[in-house]
């Protein structure tokens, strides 16, 4: 694990240099992040009766970002990002991720203002494409397994003329920037995706992304026997965002299909997702920089063939951010977040797993995130 910490961290460095990149631009972000958390546990003895406790209570690095971003030419740069994070999983207490490794060339196709991505790159379906994280959380896209956030993959990214929005065409792996190789499980098919974003006027944006994809083979290589986890899933997403003045709300669905072989169509299921997340900057009302948050999900799975695992979600979030200073862009520099997560399971339309609100939670999380940048040559 050492090793391989250094060696990246020796690559990211010297490879630029090496290549003779006209600019090498390094970043990072780090996530220092305080969670507490709530949820029910056995009362005693008997495991019948249940009890509310405090499961959770730790400091922890969540994210840390080291990147860079080199320009070889006036139309071909690169990117490359590492995330060293916290974890109990190993014993060292960290761990090493590959998040971005890609190209772009923005002349490779003669289409104006297109640009072609190839490599370790992010998912633009939903939400993920946007989602800033100014609330803690993930995207409800990525929150609720709907499509990875990053995958190795080619995508085209263009703008339409006059300024009606922008597109986006992959195809990717299909199980994330965490499977390559045998983790793909024999997985031959890639995954297709198509992303459009249209702005009919300034502040409003409507869009919607289409994915498919897959997960393991039809046939198994050993024996040509049929797979019965084979399964073929249609991912769909619609979003709007409406921004004017101090106010920014999003609202997003999302829909997904999972379809398995006819021999196993008793696994076949679909689910649904809404969410909403408002944002009010006060900054232009009290001077300060502070914004006020909240976000409400309504994640449906009460269609899923194991009668125990079915589910219906409501979670409340609010959240708020001090922003300590911005860069250059504007975008935080140093900022302060504080979220308090409700998650409630309907007991109703809920299976045996969720019964007696065993799995109800709620989380504080206080984060100081921080972020640096420097062009060094």
């Amino acid at each position: 694990m050492k090793k391989l910490l250094l060696a990246t961290l020796v690559g990211l460095f010297l490879l630029p240099a090496l290549l003779g990149a006209l600019e090498l631009k390094i970043s990072g972000e780090m996530w220092n992040r305080w969670t507490l958390e709530q949820g029910k546990v056995f009362a005693d003895t008997s495991l019948t009766a249940y009890k509310k406790e405090i499961t959770k209570n730790f400091f922890s690095l969540e994210r840390g970002y080291v990147g860079m971003e080199a320009k070889f030419s006036q139309s071909m740069k690169g990117r490359f990002t590492v995330d060293i994070f916290s974890s109990d999983i190993l014993k060292d207490g960290a761990g090493l991720k590959l998040k971005y490794a890609y190209l772009d060339f923005s002349n490779l196709i003669p289409i104006p203002d297109l640009t072609t991505t190839v490599g370790l790159q992010k998912v633009y379906f939903g939400s993920i494409y946007d989602w800033s994280y100014n609330l803690i959380g993930k995207a409800p896209t990525d929150e609720y397994k709907y499509a990875n956030s990053a995958d190795y993959g080619i995508s085209l990214n263009g703008y339409l003329p006059g300024g009606w929005g922008e597109y986006q065409l992959g195809m990717y792996n299909g199980e994330g920037y965490k499977n390559y190789g045998s983790n793909l499980k024999d997985n031959i098919d890639p995954a297709f995706l198509a992303n459009l974003r249209i702005v009919p006027t300034a502040g409003l944006t409507i869009g919607g992304s289409v994915m498919t994809n897959g997960s393991e083979r039809k046939l198994k290589l050993a024996d040509a026997t049929e797979n019965s986890s084979y399964n073929t899933q249609l991912l769909a997403d619609g979003i709007l965002r409406a921004a004017f003045g101090p106010l920014d709300i999003w609202a997003e669905y999302l829909y997904k299909d999972i379809s398995y072989a006819p021999n196993f169509s008793a696994k076949d299921y679909s689910a649904t997702c809404f969410s909403v997340f408002p944002t009010l900057k006060l900054k232009s009302l009290i001077g300060a920089d502070i914004d006020l948050q909240g976000r409400y999900d309504r994640s449906d799975e009460t269609r899923m063939p194991d009668s125990k695992k079915k589910n219906l979600l409501n979670a409340w979030t609010g959240g708020l951010n001090f922003n300590f200073m911005a860069d250059d862009s504007g975008s935080p520099a140093l900022q302060a977040q504080l979220n308090y997560v409700r998650k409630d399971y309907d007991e109703d339309a809920s299976g045996t797993d969720y019964a007696n609100g065993k799995k109800d939670t709620d989380i504080v999380m206080l984060q100081l995130k921080w972020r640096f940048a420097s062009t060094i040559n």
